[in-house]
């Protein structure tokens, strides 16, 4: 385990926590805070293991006395009811959007020029018994599971995600990433994807809500010609964008996904979910981890590329 990145971890979701955010509520009042709850699924992405393993971890002796001598955490561990229960409180989803923002900021005040869109698979398992996931055709292969839909920009900084069923359209999830990165306020140039993203009401929402065109490349859908498109303005634009050498070198930066997608997923091992991750609610918050646990990963890499340089 590394020591740096969960004392990190601690100190942040504690500077993100504040005794006001409690909902009032009536009967009993609750024992442990929202952020020994947090703190606790962290562990759980951070070691990649079920919620149950990483409490019992927790209270193991020698880990104990690890953690306070070393770090003098004060760390209580609820129990696995009260785990699991107050997870799918809207108070545990509301800090951990709060730190995953906090963590994004450090590591970028604004997204580049030219953002990247972009969906990268996470298989389940042909034979899981898992309702929600579902089969879809991903590069000529064949995977049943969910898919992660991001936008991230040419540092490999993510601005905007969501998690859907495999087989949910890539168009539809597109015009969620575009409202949530029109908050963030960026000053961009371009948006970059692939053809599967290739549709005129994207593009007018594009140009709607960030000012920016839209570049993919042209996607006939079975056409035997694209004259057709000569009535849409948005494709016709990124047609002729296409034809220019800056829309050509501007096209090569959809690896920038790639690259950010095979670095998360290579780290934060979710190409395959684990077994004791099953149905959207958990599989989105579990990507939420994952994500908080690579994010001060980046953060704490570009800490020592700057410091040695």
């Amino acid at each position: 385990m590394d020591g740096r990145l969960f004392e990190t971890m601690y100190s942040t979701i504690r500077a993100e926590y504040s005794p006001a955010d409690r909902p009032k509520r009536a009967g009993r009042p609750r024992v442990y805070g929202t952020d020994e709850i947090l703190l606790v699924w962290a562990f759980a992405a951070l070691m990649n293991c079920a919620i149950s393993v990483a409490r019992q971890k927790l209270l193991c002796e020698p880990v104990v006395w690890w953690l306070e001598r070393h770090w003098s955490l004060k760390l209580r561990v609820p129990s696995l009811g009260t785990l699991t229960e107050r997870a799918k409180r809207t108070d545990f989803r509301w800090l951990l959007r709060r730190v995953l923002r906090r963590l994004r900021d450090q590591l970028s005040s604004g997204p580049t020029e030219h953002v990247v869109m972009d969906a990268t698979p996470l298989c389940t398992g042909p034979h899981s018994r898992d309702s929600e996931s579902r089969w879809t055709c991903h590069n000529g292969k064949w995977f049943r599971g969910y898919a992660l839909h991001a936008i991230c920009d040419q540092r490999g900084v993510l601005w905007a995600w969501h998690v859907t069923s495999a087989n949910v359209q890539e168009m539809k999830v597109a015009r969620r990433l575009m409202r949530r990165l029109a908050t963030v306020q960026p000053a961009l140039k371009l948006v970059v994807a692939d053809s599967g993203y290739d549709s005129e009401p994207l593009h007018q929402l594009t140009r709607r809500r960030l000012h920016v065109p839209l570049l993919v490349p042209l996607n006939l859908r079975g056409a035997k010609s694209g004259q057709w498109r000569n009535r849409q303005p948005g494709r016709a634009a990124a047609e002729t964008m296409l034809q220019t050498e800056e829309g050509k070198v501007a096209l090569r930066d959809r690896s920038a996904a790639e690259r950010w997608n095979s670095w998360f997923k290579g780290t934060s091992l979710v190409s395959m979910l684990p077994y004791h991750v099953r149905h959207l609610p958990r599989v989105r918050r579990w990507v939420d981890l994952k994500l908080m646990v690579f994010f001060l990963r980046q953060w704490l890499t570009y800490s020592k590329v700057r410091s040695a340089s």
